[in-house]
């Protein structure tokens, strides 16, 4: 399958992360000669890790990402988070620098076809429903990409799995030549990363070639409205929205399916996600998974079970009368957009974070019309406070600490507490996992105790 394939070639990984693990063994596998190159000295890497490969052969140069790496090499595989500037040189020589999504893909067996989901927003969530509907109707699914477990390793694992299920992030489509999915989505295109790309049009483009290599035989889903002009493609294009034919119709709290067999109708009755966005995230997520064979049942028992993720409007419990709702993956304001979008007022909303380069002005009217206190903090907050000095009654704090304090000292009974950051993390976290669940701890110790019902309907605007 993949033995022998690179034999004697040299191959440097940039990046010891998961992908580039995966990457280096796959490379192992095919006969190449691997080196691995991180910036963290060595001391900081996982010592068990780094024993395990060296006693493969992998040689290891940490510290950095010295040029003299790429002398005499035949491939460099960069992982997502390593900035494109360190394979200057790489470049500059011609040698070819892909990453572990296309290295993988070139090792999939032709019967295996994918279905890759990208978009600013909802990409996890919607990657796991379309899992989670594809395995209610009996099929075998390999889910992973940017979520959770990278494609080399079921290339590794001997690729058991009827439909390979894919997240896949700009970073990762910046690198492809030959990837190829049969079912592309685009969730959605808003300014993000922007730290990153010279212009939103950039990161729009690289969202872009996920669909650059389909063909007519295969299936392109956008969104009715996108806010990017984007190349022409060449694949069957279907639509989701709520005034659409071809595709995934929302209809408040139910959606259509127009399909080429027909016309298919889903009640979302029993759907537990806060959130018209997660409404039609799902029929989308529908729409993919009835055209790579799931069956209506299947739909529907998703329908009732899915459960979705932390940190992604999860209601946190109830206290004194007041809403706590932890939206810390919110990490731009297109998230924050759609999280205000999803709930009712009065709000208490707290932002703040790294700041990622994009205005704030979009939320100006969301917050008019629903926030009552906007609590700003972290690297962000001055900046979020200029924008957005004409929204609403504005407090400044240092931390998520103080943010919490003030937003338990000024809510009343009816109010939501919401934290959708439109930043990110990495200012005072390491993560917005660990953001979101420092939030959670918060709340919890302010509240002796939650309600056990989740009243969700209380909370959420259905249209």
């Amino acid at each position: 399958m993949f033995e022998g394939k690179m034999i004697d070639k040299k191959a440097v990984v940039l990046g010891f992360g998961r992908s580039g693990q995966a990457a280096a063994r796959l490379l192992l596998l095919s006969g190449a000669k691997v080196i691995v190159s991180d910036r963290r000295p060595k001391d900081k890497l996982s010592t068990a890790l780094v024993r395990s490969f060296e006693e493969q052969g992998v040689l290891f140069d940490t510290g950095g990402h010295r040029p003299e790496l790429f002398e005499g090499a035949d491939l460099v595989v960069i992982s997502p988070g390593v900035p494109r500037e360190v394979a200057a040189v790489a470049y500059e020589k011609d040698i070819p620098v892909i990453g572990e999504l296309e290295l993988a893909y070139r090792f999939l067996l032709p019967e295996k076809k994918i279905i890759a989901i990208t978009g600013t927003n909802g990409k996890t969530t919607t990657t796991a429903m379309v899992t989670d509907i594809l395995r209610l109707s009996g099929q075998k699914v390999f889910v992973g990409g940017n979520y959770g477990t990278p494609l080399s390793e079921f290339i590794i694992n001997g690729q058991k799995a009827d439909y390979v299920v894919l997240e896949v992030s700009s970073f990762q489509l910046e690198t492809i030549e030959t990837f190829r999915p049969h079912i592309a989505i685009i969730l959605n295109i808003t300014p993000d990363h922007l730290e990153r790309y010279a212009d939103f049009n950039e990161y729009a483009l690289a969202k872009a070639r996920v669909y650059e290599n389909q063909t007519i035989d295969d299936f392109l889903l956008l969104p009715e409205e996108l806010s990017a002009p984007l190349p022409f493609p060449k694949a069957r294009v279907l639509f989701f929205g709520e005034k659409v034919n071809s595709g995934a119709e929302l209809k408040g709290s139910s959606f259509v399916l127009h399909l080429p067999q027909g016309r298919e109708e889903y009640s979302l009755a029993g759907f537990k996600l806060l959130g018209e966005h997660n409404r039609l995230n799902f029929a989308v997520a529908a729409l993919a998974a009835r055209l790579a064979g799931a069956t209506p049942q299947g739909i529907r028992e998703a329908i009732k079970n899915f459960i979705g993720f932390p940190h992604r409007l999860e209601f946190v419990g109830t206290f004194g009368g007041v809403y706590f709702v932890n939206d810390s993956k919110a990490t731009n304001v297109d998230a924050t957009l759609k999280a205000l979008e999803g709930l009712v007022g009065p709000i208490i909303l707290i932002m703040g974070g790294k700041h990622k380069g994009a205005s704030y002005f979009p939320l100006l009217p969301l917050i008019r019309q629903k926030v009552r206190l906007l609590i700003l903090m972290g690297e962000s907050r001055y900046v979020m406070a200029e924008d957005l000095r004409e929204s609403t009654e504005i407090k400044i704090v240092e931390n998520l600490e103080e943010a919490v304090a003030v937003a338990i000292s000024e809510a009343v009974p009816g109010d939501t507490v919401l934290l959708s950051p439109a930043a990110a993390s990495f200012d005072q976290f390491e993560n917005y996992q660990e953001r979101g669940d420092i939030f959670k701890e918060l709340v919890k110790g302010y509240a002796p105790q939650f309600l056990g019902e989740d009243n969700r309907a209380d909370m959420v605007t259905y249209h």
